[in-house]
């Protein structure tokens, strides 16, 4: 059995590794694997290193299909030839030619979960790399093809762009820094699906900080003119700076390319899932807003006024009568005595009177840092106290009181940095939030289920997957000894319905998990493909293959 195990399995392994070889070169040149990667903007030179990248995804994607043709093609010969018939006709039994497969399936088995759990994940990291290192041609690139640049919220488009030469930088500069240089710039601001912000610059310069272990990113803008849609004004500023922060690459980030250890411990902690986390943002700063309205309304109740602090000034502010929006729980002031004190200096306090009032909280337009402002409406008056000689009492339609930044408002700050975010992906809330928040925390929640149940349908995919490989390369060669006569491709088109079986499974499968509900569905489709696979494997085993 020794020599019949080590003839087989000779054969077995050339077969196998020439089937390798020849579908590698077939996918990878034909472009097949790259399809998986959406990448825009990469150039000759990195898709050459992005393709040898791309061997062995390619392997690891055939290696189950190698595997069934050369147990199908290796057994059918030798049922062809009679050797299976020469072994039976020694007395012995068919099934125990068939170590050399099953271990063959083994090794196919092991060799693709690892590869799927850590080889290909590794490799895709190696092309964000590429991706990451080109980053400054890659987004030159862009703009030269007039698509324009995400910048966090921020969606960036150029008349004109050129790359600035290293002669021109200073010489503090030049190692390890790539500028841009951008006219003609138009760019938008986008929350919540809704564009809130439209503006445009004279000049822009792009600077690409590649000294830190992942690459910065800083936007400055000079001659900026700004509509916010939201508040229906405008701004002009003389320059704005954004970031510094990172650029999505052109690399499309997916779930099915991350390791073992990285879903599973996206399952622990939802909210470090790339996708999740600018939803939680948005969640974030709602809860801010309840915070800071809470915190508000508390204090009037009890003081009849509150106060919020800042660097330089605080702002008390004195209601003769309020009411709370249903809708988001936003303070709605009337009657307003509001005063701002200046700290560390001797200019007087401005003294406002308003009939209506609102406090809103506002993202910084610069430091991303969200901030608190009251704004003034009605019949709007201001005075100094103490008035000096050439003061008036000066009337408004509207005033927006100095902005005040949140984090500087200690209760606010601690009430929201010590509330779990955890609980609010519960089926209930943890506290009684109003209808916006709400409707924004069970939108955060679905997603969240969501991409959790793809993560658990990747798990089990990779999983089941894999162990199919064994069930496969064991039908492949059982169905050679079977169909002889010359059928050997019959045999392994007949093999192949199975596993065309599995992969339709496993697509639907992972389709499934993108639907609310159905994530038993979609782990069920996986694994019942895996037993019926192993199922036809027995019968073929016990039925149609003779002693």
């Amino acid at each position: 059995m020794r020599t019949l195990h080590l003839y087989f399995g000779r054969e077995l392994l050339k077969t196998f590794l020439m089937t390798a070889a020849a579908l590698t070169m077939l996918i990878v040149m034909g472009g097949g694997v790259a399809n998986i990667f959406r990448a825009e903007g990469i150039g000759a030179e990195q898709m050459f290193s992005i393709f040898l990248y791309l061997t062995p995804v390619a392997i690891t994607l055939i290696l189950p299909v190698a595997a069934l043709f050369s147990a199908t093609i290796t057994y059918g010969r030798a049922a062809t030839d009679n050797e299976v018939l020469a072994c039976q006709a020694a007395g012995i039994n068919s099934h125990r030619l068939l170590l050399p497969p099953l271990l063959l399936g083994l090794l196919v088995t092991g060799a693709t979960y690892f590869s799927w759990n850590y080889v290909i994940p590794m490799l895709t990291a190696k092309i964000a790399d590429v991706s990451r290192r080109d980053l400054p041609a890659i987004v030159l690139g862009q703009f030269l093809k007039s698509k324009p640049l995400v910048y966090g919220k921020y969606r960036i488009s150029a008349k004109q762009c050129e790359k600035v030469p290293v002669e021109q930088l200073p010489a503090e500069y030049r190692d390890g820094h790539t500028y841009l240089r951008l006219t003609g710039v138009a760019f938008m601001e986008v929350e919540e699906m809704n564009y809130t912000r439209f503006g445009t610059a004279d000049e822009t310069i792009i600077d690409f900080d590649a000294t830190h272990p992942a690459p910065q990113v800083t936007i400055q803008m000079e001659g900026v003119r700004v509509f916010d849609a939201s508040r229906k004004q405008f701004y002009d500023m003389q320059s704005q700076r954004m970031g510094p922060r990172e650029i999505p690459l052109p690399i499309a980030r997916k779930i099915k390319f991350e390791n073992l250890e990285t879903l599973k411990e996206w399952l622990r902690e939802p909210r470090q899932i790339p996708e999740i986390i600018d939803l939680t943002h948005g969640l974030e700063r709602e809860m801010m807003v309840f915070f800071l309205n809470q915190v508000l309304y508390e204090a009037i109740e009890k003081d009849g006024r509150f106060v919020l602090h800042d660097r330089k000034y605080t702002i008390e502010i004195a209601p003769g009568r309020y009411t709370t929006d249903e809708e988001d729980g936003r303070l709605r002031l009337a009657d307003v005595n509001a005063r701002v004190s200046y700290l560390g200096g001797d200019k007087p306090d401005d003294v406002y009177y308003a009939s209506d009032a609102a406090i809103e909280l506002r993202t910084s337009f610069t430091t991303n840092r969200p901030t608190i402002a009251v704004e003034l409406a009605g019949e709007v008056t201001l005075t100094r106290d103490p008035m000096g000689p050439d003061d008036q009492i000066v009337k408004k339609p509207k005033e927006t009181l100095p902005l005040v930044d949140f984090r500087r408002q200690t209760e606010m700050q601690t009430r929201f940095t010590s509330f779990d975010f955890k609980r609010l992906f519960e089926a209930t809330s943890p506290v009684p939030l109003h209808e916006k928040q709400e409707r924004m925390r069970k939108k955060v929640r679905d997603r969240v289920q969501r991409f959790q149940a793809e993560l658990r349908s990747e798990i089990e995919f990779r999983k089941s997957y894999a162990l199919d490989a064994v069930a496969i390369v064991l039908l492949g060669a059982m169905l050679g000894i079977i169909v002889r006569g010359g059928q050997v491709l019959t045999a392994f088109g007949i093999s192949c319905l199975p596993m065309l079986i599995v992969i339709i499974a496993s697509v639907v499968g992972r389709n499934l998990a993108d639907k609310p509900g159905y994530e038993l569905a979609s782990i069920g489709t996986m694994w019942g493909a895996t037993i019926f696979m192993y199922l036809a494997t027995i019968i073929v085993a016990f039925k149609g293959l003779r002693r």
